[in-house]
């Protein structure tokens, strides 16, 4: 068997592990831009609030009312810096998978060009001995001819 077909199933595996690799790095991905869209609208609903609030006070408010608003606000800026240590630890997570599939790539395309190589190898050494068995023939041809001429 030839060394390119014993490394078959090593590269079968090695673009598996790839493969496999990117599609957590690309289920990272989406995990971190729904984080992000939810920090993103979690900002947008508390800028809102309180633009709703100032323009509400602007009539006047009671001072229940106006705890009430801080207590809100505060329970949202908690419910924002949350969302900020989530996107922190997904986009940490993003960053190991990326650095997985990197690896995995790099290994299938080193085992690639092993393989490419022992095929041009394989296909030299094919050559040469195709070349020899041609030069052997020729040679034995002038032979049969030389006897043959000897003969005559």
């Amino acid at each position: 068997m030839s060394r390119v077909k014993r490394m078959q199933p090593v590269v079968r595996i090695a673009q598996m592990r790839e493969d496999d690799a990117m599609q957590e790095l690309g289920k990272a991905q989406r995990q971190l831009q729904e984080q992000e869209e939810r920090l993103k609208e979690l900002c947008s609903y508390r800028e809102e609030y309180s633009q709703n609030f100032h323009l509400e006070a602007g009539n006047g408010i009671s001072a229940v009312r106006f705890q009430e608003f801080h207590r809100f606000m505060a329970r949202l800026d908690q419910a924002i810096e949350q969302q900020q240590k989530v996107v922190e630890n997904v986009n940490r997570l993003c960053s190991k998978k990326n650095q997985i599939w990197r690896q995995a790539h790099i290994k299938s395309k080193s085992l690639d060009k092993v393989v490419e190589r022992y095929d041009e190898q394989e296909q030299y050494e094919r050559a040469q001995r195709e070349q020899r068995s041609m030069d052997e023939m020729a040679q034995q041809s002038m032979r049969s001819r030389q006897l043959l001429e000897n003969e005559n």
